[in-house]
């Protein structure tokens, strides 16, 4: 082994081994992109490219089991005890129509030709079976200074495909890197190229930004370049306050809470998420956290001006914990977690409110996991009584009254009016029953 220090060893050792074969076969071989970058910076490999100087028909040749995964674009998915491995043919590109693909691809001979085509001098590195680096257009030097620059003119690179402008915010974002200025330059004159990139593909590249370690920085990024102006479904940045960035960086490093406090910076609500989050292919998984978040912070803002208005100070505390458990019964429990970790960080600065009320915000914060712990049920199914006992007791047929009563019953419960026993639950239905005849 060369002394590979962040790879996982066995996936080394294979990767090493298809060089290797190629190598002695009389073909040139080297890693490449991210895994000779990663390692440099001491960072986790999880993945090993390989480029050659092999035709994909002699690569299929040399390692039996591989999948044709990318032959017009020379890539062979080679498997090696259990690994799998990209190895793609040294290759220059050219006629991006639609600044994604090539419309042409030439097999060269040299790997430096296959580098000259690659995005950014840090990806643009290759290493060999001894460990010996080429490194053509100075990354290594690029990552030491912590530097994102293109590989040649970056109006060619972002022209041959746009979506390198976003990967190259988020590798500064991830590496907390400056980008070039040359590159930052034909990143501004080529950002409307960006309108021709799928959505999908855009979602990625923030998606990986928001759960990095440094989501701030490629916000504020994407605020100076306005690049996300230009993509097929628009979003302003233009009303963050970015004194309040920073407190994406503090979240917990997953896409989902960084997104949810994003969507509240950017003031918008359940609706607006909606539309936005389809628009943004994210998944109905998704869409569905982040609305049922906004919508129980629009319901909680909803309450601590109603209560603050309509109650007594000793009595605030609580219709406020009542509002809030029976909130968590509408938008459940993950919501309602959402919402305690992304409070928790906002300042008052951030809330148009009176004083009175961010008073019970605060209290509400304070005590929002403890309120949401007593509360014991959490649905209809874990009561006690269920819809079938109360229909037999009854004798009554089904209908609307049958639902409302078990959400009454379930109301009761978890705002402590009622235990959750099954005689004490049936009791109260009956008289609710009776009373409505």
């Amino acid at each position: 082994m060369n002394n590979w220090k962040h790879v996982d060893p066995a996936m080394a050792i294979q990767g090493e081994e298809v060089l290797r074969r190629l190598n002695d076969h009389g073909h040139q071989a080297f890693f490449v992109g991210g895994c000779v970058r990663d390692e440099m910076m001491k960072r986790p490999v999880t993945d090993m490219d390989i480029t050659t100087s092999a035709k994909p028909e002699e690569v299929m040749a040399l390692f039996e089991g591989s999948i044709p995964t990318g032959l017009q674009h020379g890539t062979v998915t080679v498997r090696m005890n259990g690994y799998h491995f990209e190895v793609t043919t040294f290759r220059t590109e050219s006629g991006y129509e639609d600044f994604r693909r090539p419309s042409e691809v030439h097999f060269v001979d040299q790997v430096e030709e296959d580098l000259k085509r690659r995005d950014f001098t840090m990806n643009a590195i290759a290493r060999d079976y001894a460990g010996h680096i080429i490194d053509p257009f100075n990354g290594v030097t690029d990552i030491a200074r912590g530097i994102v620059r293109s590989v040649g003119l970056a109006e060619e690179r972002f022209r041959e495909d746009a979506l390198r402008m976003l990967r190259g915010v988020r590798f500064a974002s991830i590496f907390n890197f400056d980008i070039d200025s040359l590159t930052w330059d034909g990143l501004l004159a080529e950002r409307d190229k960006l309108s021709h990139i799928a959505m999908e593909r855009v979602r990625n590249e923030m998606d990986k930004l928001l759960a990095g370690p440094y989501p701030a920085r490629g916000i504020g990024l994407l605020m100076d370049s306005e690049l996300l102006h230009y993509i097929k479904a628009p979003v302003d940045l233009s009303r963050l306050d970015r004194s309040v960035l920073s407190l994406l960086d503090k979240l917990p490093q997953t896409t989902e809470y960084r997104l949810g406090l994003l969507l509240l910076l950017l003031g918008a609500n359940s609706a607006d998420a909606d539309h936005k989050l389809r628009a943004w292919t994210y998944s109905g998984k998704v869409k569905d956290r982040m609305t049922r978040f906004l919508g129980l912070h629009e319901e909680v803002m909803n309450h601590l001006s109603k209560i603050t208005k309509d109650h007594k100070q000793g009595l605030r505390s609580r219709h406020l914990r009542e509002e809030w458990k029976l909130s968590l019964l509408k938008h459940g429990v993950p919501a309602s977690e959402d919402w305690h970790v992304i409070h928790r960080l906002l300042p008052q600065s951030f809330y148009e409110m009176s004083g009175e009320e961010y008073l019970l915000l605060k209290e509400l914060v304070e005590h929002a996991e403890v309120w949401r712990n007593e509360m014991g049920v959490y649905s209809l199914k874990e009561l006690e009584l269920s819809g079938s006992d109360l229909l037999r007791v009854t004798g009554r047929k089904g209908g609307p009254w049958l639902g409302e009563t078990m959400n009454w019953l379930l109301r009761q419960v978890v705002t402590g009016q009622l235990v959750n026993k099954h005689d004490i639950l049936l009791d109260a239905a009956k008289k609710v029953i009776s009373d409505e005849k």
